[in-house]
Parts: structure tokens; sequence; C-alpha cells
């Protein structure tokens, strides 16, 4: 607090040209016991005191006799920046009770005296106290204050929870027989046992240290400080720190002894371990690996990716150090965040491990020749089984895929063109206790004028031109079975109509016939256009709408579920081999590659780069270079990549040399070079600044 806040602002000043007559109202206008002098300025030239005109009074003087000979010249004053404790000590050194407060320019702007000292000290003293309690109040540990009669003076609320007691208790040591251990050691301070009790005690299941200490006023002893500390939760830190070294030690020794190159890194891309498998593999130590980045060390690996997605990659080729490898990264997750990951290599026993997998294969493709038998006999190609991935987003269509399968109500089924809903259709139909065929019907594909025959098919002689002996149509072809409409979003309004009647009424009548034939189809409808849009612009029947939309599927786009590409990629690559093609995989470079593409033509798409890459490709498996330049990656390209390529140079080139490499070769763009280096701009300029290259 300063003199600024205490002062008495609203004063009156005088002139050392006034008459008594003109001062003495000025005193009773005030209650300071001084006013200031002022000169045609404003400036402090001196002051008056109510004593001195007492005196003068008694002389019995002229009241026109000017105060200019009786003033005081020179007189103390303070600034308004002046501390409490710095006035109270000014004041008290030249023994007065009253000080004018000046300006920069001697202008008085303020009166202070003792009495506002006195008030402001109560102030300070009131917020010190409130202070004070607030702190005693919020200690992070339990305190008491006793006297020598084991009653309680004061305790903050802490010390009431750990002691599972009352604030207006002041007997409970008295009347809490479990309270007898603290009881002891109060004990021996107030019988001057000892100078300071201590002990670990368990109360309330809690594990407490207690100190106790004495307390003196005028050196008699009047009582003890107890101080209770809940080390429950420190404990059980320890404990667990312990456990996490004895866990850290075994996951040492695991990785130790590993036949594969293993290496553990934080969310950083740093290494934080590494076995003698990965260091073998590399001709490396691991003290040239330890806390160095992965992404500048081994880019190809493309660690960072799999930390900043979340998505695990498993066992894709790639030619590492000159040998055939498989990488896998995996993940660790800490409350849905990945905060680091574990990159495993396997490059030691492949061929055996490929003699095991040939056999795997073999036993798969048998099982699925048995699959393929039983979907033959439904009328299609692909059961739910089929549907690649195992994302949250996927596996919840899944399975309300499978529940719609076991009832004969419709289903929409909803999303983006190559998502793969002709493969949810013809799941649910091969899940279904539907025996009859599986009947596709594209709504976009078939002509207007032709659609009514085609569903509902045509009697012998219905119109010129129809075929001898009439045809069937799609719902009686699927009868017992299932009919898929896709593309549902097409279809004429007068069609929508007799559609809609249909799956009303469960029944229909071919084009000429009389004959009415009872419907026992499963529908399933499909469609990448938004039908409450088609609906709110006339083009497609609300009542039709509801009838369809009793189950609804939508099924997620790939970029939203990007952590299934592995699987998808594996299980199109199945495909491409019962077709014709060679192909043992991706490799880890073109996985990496795939998954930062955003995939706006969905599983499709997918499936026709991995086709375009098996025709181009020259050795088994699809790289990087087999694949188109996607969009994203051009921007990439346009960076130089000529910092030091072998693992050797890298490691043994210093920071200093790697960051001027970088930096020439963005030409001085700071945001180029820590994108060639692999670390964020903040590192960069650190670096740049420690070595002195700004």
């Amino acid at each position: 607090m300063l003199a600024t806040d205490i002062m008495t602002k609203n004063f009156v000043c005088c002139s050392k040209h006034d008459t008594l007559h003109d001062v003495l109202p000025l005193f009773i206008r005030t209650h300071s016991n001084m006013l200031p002098v002022i000169d045609e300025s404003n400036r402090l030239i001196g002051i008056i005191t109510k004593n001195k005109i007492f005196k003068i009074l008694t002389t019995q003087p002229s009241f026109d006799t000017t105060i200019a000979e009786y003033y005081h010249p020179n007189p103390i004053y303070l600034s308004p920046n002046a501390t409490i404790e710095f006035t109270r000590q000014y004041l008290l050194k030249h023994k007065v009770g009253h000080a004018p407060v000046v300006n920069e320019e001697m202008v008085p702007i303020g009166v202070i005296s003792t009495e506002q000292l006195l008030r402001s000290y109560n102030i300070v003293l009131s917020q010190f106290e409130s202070q004070l309690a607030l702190l005693f109040h919020n200690l992070n540990f339990g305190l008491l204050s006793i006297d020598t009669s084991f009653q309680i003076n004061a305790s903050n609320s802490l010390a009431h929870q750990l002691l599972n007691i009352n604030e207006n208790q002041l007997n409970a040591f008295r009347d809490h027989p479990e309270l007898h251990v603290i009881r002891e050691l109060i004990e021996e301070i107030v019988q001057e046992r000892a100078k300071v009790a201590k002990k670990q005690i368990t109360l309330n299941d809690l594990n407490l240290y207690v100190h106790c200490y004495p307390l003196h006023s005028h050196d008699e002893l009047v009582g003890a400080m107890v101080i209770l500390e809940d080390v429950t939760q420190i404990e059980q830190t320890i404990n667990e720190l312990q456990l996490t070294k004895e866990w850290e030690q075994k996951l040492r020794s695991v990785i130790e002894f590993a036949y594969d190159g293993i290496i553990l890194v934080n969310k950083k891309a740093e290494i934080t371990m590494v076995n003698k498998g990965f260091t073998d593999l590399f001709g490396l130590e691991s003290k040239d690996l330890l806390q160095r980045s992965t992404t500048v060390l081994f880019p190809e690996l493309a660690i960072e990716n799999v930390i900043q997605s979340g998505i695990s990659i498993l066992n894709t080729p790639q030619i590492i150090a000159g040998q055939q490898s498989l990488i896998s990264i995996l993940p660790i997750k800490e409350k849905e965040e990945t905060i680091s990951a574990i990159c495993k290599i396997t490059y030691r026993g492949l061929p055996h491990l490929h003699e095991a997998l040939t056999k795997v294969k073999k036993l798969e493709k048998q099982v699925s020749d048995y699959q393929n038998e039983i979907n033959n006999m439904k009328g299609t190609k692909y059961t739910l089984f089929d549907i690649a991935g195992e994302s949250e987003a996927i596996r919840k269509v899944k399975h309300e895929a499978t529940l719609a399968a076991k009832s004969m109500s419709t289903v929409l089924i909803v999303g983006e063109s190559g998502t793969g809903k002709e493969l949810f259709a013809q799941g649910i139909h091969a899940a279904s206790g539907q025996r009859g065929a599986f009947v596709q019907v594209n709504c976009a594909a078939i002509p207007s004028e032709l659609l009514e025959s085609e569903f509902f098919g045509y009697a012998d002689g219905a119109f010129t031109g129809a075929k001898k002996g009439g045809m069937k149509g799609k719902f009686e072809l699927a009868q017992n079975g299932t009919l898929f409409l896709d593309e549902i979003g097409d279809m004429s309004l007068p069609l929508q109509t007799k559609i809609l009647r249909v799956l009303q009424e469960k029944e229909f009548q071919p084009i000429g016939s009389g004959v009415t034939i009872h419907l026992h189809t499963k529908i399933i409808a499909a469609t990448n256009q938004n039908l409450e849009q088609l609906i709110s612009e006339g083009k497609f029947r609300a009542d039709l709408y509801y009838r369809l939309h009793i189950m609804r599927l939508n099924i997620p786009p790939l970029r939203e579920r990007i952590e299934d590409l592995p699987d998808i990629i594996q299980s199109i690559t199945n495909r491409l081999n019962q077709s014709g093609f060679y192909v043992k995989g991706v490799t880890h470079s073109a996985l990496t590659k795939l998954m930062r593409h955003t995939w706006s033509g969905n599983v499709r798409e997918l499936h026709n780069v991995l086709e375009r890459a098996a025709n181009i490709k020259t050795g088994d498996y699809i790289d990087a270079d087999d694949l188109p330049t996607f969009q994203h990656e051009t921007e990439e390209k346009a960076l130089p990549q000529q910092i030091p390529s072998t693992y050797k140079d890298k490691i043994l080139s210093t920071e200093k040399e790697m960051i001027i490499t970088a930096l020439k070769e963005a030409k001085g763009n700071k945001s180029k070079a820590s994108q060639l280096l692999g670390i964020s701009r903040p590192w960069l300029y650190a670096k740049m600044k420690k070595y002195q290259l700004e």
C-alpha cells in the first residue's frame, strides 16, 4: 500500500499572503491540523499548523495580519509512491503528525496523517489475517495448535478430515480413544520429555506422518503444534514407481533377447530403448541411437506417422539395410492419446516364416473355397466377414448389419460412392435366413420406360413386343430371397408410388396378368444421395423413405477409418491374386504413402490404385514407386531431399553440420529446413541460436 492510497485528497491550501481572517475558516473546513502553503504556481513553499495559529491568536494580533512571518518554510513532504512503512518512519523521524503529498512539480495533491496511517495498518492487518486464514485452511498438510490440557486451540480443515473429527470438537484428544497415539506424542512435548516428537501411524485407513513441536510464549511452554502429513498416495506412488522400474527391467530384458530388431520411441519419435537385434541390423551402437529422432535417422520407417495417426502397421515388407524385412509399428496409448510407439523389424529366419505363411494361405484358400460354394448357393460373392477392417466405426456398422439380417425389415444403406454398400447388402443376405436368390437392380441404369416391367415382369402378350411366355420381374426372381435396390434415389416418382404399394401390401401383379403374387422378399435399398434433400425438392416420396428407413446403415468413408487401410489392402491384394495377379503385398514405404492420401473415391479408388500398381510392378511387392503421385505429394517432392543418406553419415554428422546442410538446401528458408530435418521450427531456432547460425 502506498501514500497515494490513504492520503486525504479533499484538502485546502493557502498562500503566504493570506491573513488570519482568511486562514481561520480554512481550518474549520478541514480536519487536518496543517495547511499546505503554496506560491503563485501552486507549488509547495511551506506549511502552517493549527497550533501555530493558536499561538498567534494568544498575542491578540490584528486579523488582517498575513501568515508570511509565521508559516514554516522548507517543510517535510512525501511522494505519492512512498510506502506506508517509509511514511511511518519518516513522520516519526521528523516528529510530525501531518505532511503534504506532492507530485513531481511540487504541487500538493494530498495530505497524510498518522491517524490515516493507523487506519491503513488496520486494513493491512485485516487483509493479512484473511490471507493467513486462507493459507491456513488450504495447506496440503493438517495443522493443529494444542494447549497443555490437550484442548485444540486452532486447526485447519485438512486436520479435521485426516482425524475424522468436527471443527468444534476441542477435546477430541480426550474424547476419541483412537487418537491415543497422537496424544502420547503430544505428551512427550508437554511433559518436556522431547524437543520434537514424530512418528508414522495408520489412522482411518490412512498412512500419516505426525510431527509435534513445542509452542512457547515468553519462554514458557504453552502447548504443542501438530503437523499431519498424509503419505498414503506418496507410498502408493513409490510402490507404483518401483513396480514400473521392475517392469522396465523386464521389458529391457525381453527386448534385448528378442530375435527381431526392436526400438521404443517416445511421443517425439525419439529412441528411448533399443535392442541388439536393431543395432546389428544397422551396424550401429546403442549410444549412437538413444535420444535421437527416428525422423532424422530412419525416415523410411515413418514412425512419426503412426504416432500422429495412432494406427498400427503390422508385418509390412521392406528392404532395410539391404535385407528383406517385415516392419511392425504399434502405437502405445494412454487415455486415447498416443504417448509412444514400438517398432519391430523382422529380418532373421524369414524363409521359415514364409514357409509357414504359405501353409496358412493354403488352409485359408480351402476355407475360402468352401465359403464360395456357400455364397454361390445364395447368389452372393461376399459375406460380412469379407468386409475388411476392425475400426470402431466399421465394427459398429457390421454389428448393425448382422442385426438387420435377422428380420424381414427393410434396410436403407447410405454412404458415399465406393464405400462398399453392395458388399454390405450381399453380406446381410448371406447372414439372413432367406434361402432364395440375391437379386440386384441398379435403378439408375435401367431406362425409366422399362423399370416397371423389370420390377414386376409381364404376362404372355401383355404388350406389343413382349417376350413369348412372359418374363419374371425382379420381385418374383427375389421371392424368398433379397431384392437390392441400388441407387434408389434415381427412381422415378411414378415407380416409387408402385414400389411403395408393393411394400405396403406385400403383393403385386405382373403387367397384363390377373394373378396376384404374395411377396416374401427382404428389401435392401442403397443410395449415395441425400434422400431428405430429395424429399424437400419433391423428387422422392416421403412415405417411401419412411418405409425404407427402418434399419439404416451409415457406411463411413475410408478417410474416417484410415486405420482399416492395412486390412483392406490385404483383402484387395487377395482378390487381385484370385483374378490372375501375383502380389505378395505392399511395402512399408508404399503403405505409408497410401495412408497419407485422403481417398475421396473410398475403397473403390483404393482398389483401382492397387490394380494399376499390380499391372506395372516389377517385383513381388507393390512399392511406393508403383503408386501414382497423389496431389498432396507433389508439394512434398518440391522440397530438396539431399540430407546425408547413409545411416553412418547421419549419425556421425554433428547437429551443426546437418543444420547448415539443411539451410543451404532450403536456401535459408527455416520452415523448409525444419521439414528437411524432420524437426519443429522452435527446435531449429534454438539450435541455430546455440551454434550462432543466425
